[in-house]
């Protein structure tokens, strides 16, 4: 008991709730007021998008930030009532995006193309945008992040940064072009308004995830991932609007099918990772790493640091694409692949380097707790587990060895008990490190979770 009195010491029972909640209050209302006030300037002064439409598209945002609400607030409460909370949330967060695809995104860009031409190119989104959710999810081998915030991330990317995009960028093209002639200067301002707004706009969903859920946002790591899910969803929702308004445009002239399909190969194959994923991480990547910083100025300039290169990573893209048309031929495949691999490949490959760096600081610590917490001897952890811990395939292979002996019933237990060790392990972490504001308590809660977990799986490991 020695070694946990001079923690309760530096970690208190936190008085009320967080600062960061009225924070996150703050952001969620400049949200809001940007999204009414850029809806009403668009339907009063430049009438591009109808009032009912914008009507639907506040509702949409409403239903995301009440299902996000539902969804936090469910781990609150007793597991018993859990369940029921996190359908409505799924329900919620589901009827959003079912109302701005078939509304908004519809009404907006595809009125021409037809819903059935819409209802084509979503679905063939959606297998590629599964796919990067669960990869990114993968990213992180040492805890993975729940699904229902990954989720929670995605809608926020899909519905209320789309939301704020599509109103900002109608009000900044309508003023540039009445303000610059078309060419150089208008294209420079248009790359501008993207990588300023979309980056802007995307950002604070990571952020508002931050804030809200910080102990569940561990590091860089877990900042890449939510960044990334964000840009997925994002990265969906464009998709299907550059598809479905392209193939509308070039239907009379009978490639309008081709066209919709080099915007799908363009964005959900080869811009999938290298793209909206690649720039909102930056951003996550600089919310990470604020997160284990005590200064208040060193968390504003890792933050800052990460919107500013995810601005610019966009910017030089939009601005660079004009001077490399992509020919019809065979050479087009060719240079489609280069440019993105040179306009874009830098900044993931910076997105990489965080994230193996991150992986391996967190492992190591980890590794470090794991190790602590069996030499106390609680029986949460044992010595012979550590190493199986902290290596994600002998991870594996012990559950599917418990699959193959009994059956899957083990191989879930087993799994449950596994995240439970990491859990605990990493809040170890974070309260050694005094980064966070869960009472002591909390930490033995999850200790006696881990042993009940033990009894229940029956598992012991082998000496």
């Amino acid at each position: 008991m020695s070694s946990i009195a001079p923690v309760r010491a530096a970690n208190p029972r936190p008085r009320g709730r967080p600062a960061r909640y009225g924070v996150a209050i703050a952001v969620a209302t400049i949200v809001v007021i940007v999204l009414v006030a850029s809806s009403v300037l668009d339907y009063v002064f430049l009438d591009s998008i109808p009032g009912r439409t914008a009507l639907y598209g506040l509702l949409a945002v409403g239903l995301v930030a009440l299902g996000t609400f539902i969804g936090v607030r469910a781990f609150e409460r007793d597991p018993a009532v859990r369940r029921r909370h996190l359908i409505r949330a799924g329900v919620l967060l589901g009827l959003a995006v079912m109302l701005w695809l078939l509304v908004i995104d519809l009404y907006v860009f595809t009125s021409s193309a037809g819903p059935s031409v819409a209802a084509i190119c979503a679905a063939a989104c959606l297998p590629t945008t599964a796919f990067g959710l669960f990869v990114v999810r993968r990213l992180d081998r040492n805890e993975k992040e729940p699904w229902r915030l990954v989720l929670v991330a995605f809608a926020w990317g899909a519905i209320v940064a789309t939301s704020m995009v599509i109103w900002g960028e109608s009000l900044w093209s309508a003023i540039a072009g009445r303000v610059l002639v078309p060419g150089p200067g208008l294209d420079a301002s248009t790359a501008f308004s993207a990588g300023l707004l979309e980056e802007l706009a995307k950002g604070v969903a990571v952020l508002l995830l931050f804030l809200v859920m910080r102990n569940e946002f561990d590091d860089v790591v877990d900042g890449i991932v939510y960044g990334a899910a964000v840009g997925l969803g994002f990265n969906f929702l464009e998709s299907v609007a550059y598809m479905t308004n392209l193939y509308s445009i070039f239907s009379p002239d009978g490639v309008g099918g081709y066209a919709a399909g080099f915007q799908w190969y363009s964005r959900q194959v080869l811009g999938l990772f290298f793209g909206h994923a690649t720039y909102t991480a930056l951003i996550g990547a600089g919310i990470g790493i604020a997160r284990q910083l005590h200064g208040r100025r060193q968390q504003a300039m890792a933050v800052a640091s990460g919107f500013l290169i995810a601005i610019a990573a966009h910017f030089s893209w939009d601005a660079w694409v004009p001077f490399f048309p992509i020919e019809s031929s065979a050479l087009g495949l060719v240079e489609i692949h280069l440019r993105t691999l040179i306009m874009t490949g830098p900044f993931t490959a910076l997105v990489i380097a965080l994230l193996l760096s991150g992986l391996r600081y967190e492992g190591e610590a980890l590794r470090d707790q794991m190790q602590k917490e069996a030499t106390e001897g609680t029986g949460a952890i044992l010595a012979p587990e550590v190493p199986m811990l902290t290596n994600p395939w002998r991870r594996l292979g012990q559950r599917m060895q418990a699959l193959t002996k009994r059956g899957f019933k083990a191989y879930f237990a087993l799994a449950r008990l596994q995240t439970a060790q990491l859990d605990l392990a990493m809040e170890r972490w974070h309260r050694e490190r005094q980064e966070i504001d869960t009472p002591l308590e909390a930490e033995y809660e999850l200790r006696k979770r881990v042993i009940e977990l033990r009894r229940q799986a029956g598992f012991q490991p082998a000496r």
